[in-house]
């Protein structure tokens, strides 16, 4: 008997909180929908956060409030209560230790220094720092602080612009691959002048190494015709060995970036020609 009574009092204050649930959604939304039409607002509703922080709170004490919801979806009630977890844990997780912060004072001066020494490095101003007795911050922490001079600096030129402006006298280099009707590999390696488009040297082997590179170089190569750049990617065939032939020779090697065959424009659109 009394557990029959304890299910019917669970049961019975179950519902009475169910149903003032139910209450304050529906108040919520009508008083939303009263203040937007009071102020005019746009079709869409704006929730403001008070009102997403309710809905949050209902969605997690009861049950039925997905049938409550006239005027938002369930699904947008959902990402209110998911942005309000990162919220909480953002805040959970706010600094509270690890390395100490650099005092107003400290990056006043550093900024002081900077502006009336605009020769010297990080490594100087900390050293000058050192000197006044004080305790200054590591060199890359200053250099965060330094002013920065106007314009941002000196601006390299970009890749594109530096391939327009060295065409005459730069070459490039690389290898692709042919697959044979007995199913075998052969590498290809071609050698692109850039001023004109015209491949200068090819050679085709089964097995590429190190010194069959520097031999085809020497064949692309021939006295007073060396370019002054050379063009490669960062292919592990090519080696220190092949780096050391081309500045024996005179010639600068510019190496692309990584998985950038865009910085390959010539020789890429030649092979993919071929192919």
């Amino acid at each position: 008997v009394i557990r029959y009574a304890l299910i019917f009092v669970s049961a019975f204050f179950r519902q009475r909180a169910s149903l003032r649930c139910e209450l304050v959604a529906i108040r919520s939304q009508l008083t939303f929908y009263k203040e937007s039409i009071r102020q005019k607002r746009q079709p869409r509703p704006r929730f403001n956060p008070p009102f997403r922080l309710l809905w949050v709170l209902l969605s997690r004490a009861w049950s039925g409030w997905k049938t409550a919801a006239a005027l938002m979806k369930p699904k947008t009630v959902l990402q209110w209560h998911e942005a309000a977890f990162l919220q909480w844990w953002r805040w959970k997780s706010r600094r509270k230790g690890g390395r100490p912060t650099i005092s107003p004072k400290m990056r006043a001066l550093i900024r002081r220094l900077s502006r009336e020494n605009v020769l010297w490095s990080a490594e100087t101003t900390h050293g000058h720092l050192v000197l006044l007795g004080l305790d200054p911050p590591c060199p890359d922490t200053i250099r965060k602080y330094m002013l920065k001079p106007k314009g941002g600096g000196e601006k390299s030129q970009s890749w594109l612009t530096f391939l327009r402006n060295h065409l005459q006298v730069s070459w490039a280099m690389d290898f692709f691959t042919v697959p044979t009707i007995q199913f075998q590999i052969l590498y290809v390696f071609v050698v692109l002048n850039h001023s004109r488009r015209q491949v200068v040297h090819f050679a085709v082997t089964a097995h590429p190494t190190m010194a069959w590179v520097i031999q085809q170089l020497r064949k692309a190569l021939p006295f007073g015709q060396q370019p002054t750049y050379l063009f490669r990617d960062n292919d592990g065939i090519y080696g220190d060995e092949v780096s050391r032939f081309l500045v024996g020779t005179g010639i600068e090697e510019v190496k692309t970036a990584y998985r950038s065959p865009w910085q390959h424009p010539f020789l890429g659109r030649y092979i993919g020609t071929l192919r």
